[in-house]
């Protein structure tokens, strides 16, 4: 399997699993992140059994699984500034 052929739709699925990221700033964001973390482990597992069939939900959920440590990344690392 040739990745470059397939960078378009890990670039897509990265798009649309942070988007549907769960916002830090929310008052349940446990909750969320956790429904966020399984439909994720979900969608990885359903699409490693059509790998070999139709590639594409695979990469998508790479994509997925990319922005899953971009969020977690995203909400540990903080930057401040004191004055």
């Amino acid at each position: 399997m040739d990745f470059s052929s397939y960078s378009n739709v890990i670039v897509i699925g990265f798009l649309v699993w942070v988007a549907m990221a769960p916002k830090s700033k929310s008052n349940n964001f446990g909750e969320w992140f956790l429904a966020y973390m399984a439909a994720l482990m979900f969608s990885l597992i359903g699409s490693s059994e059509i790998m070999m069939i139709k590639p594409n939900a695979f990469f998508f959920s790479i994509g997925g699984a990319l922005a899953f440590f971009y969020v977690v990344a995203r909400s540990v690392i903080t930057v401040q500034i004191k004055k």
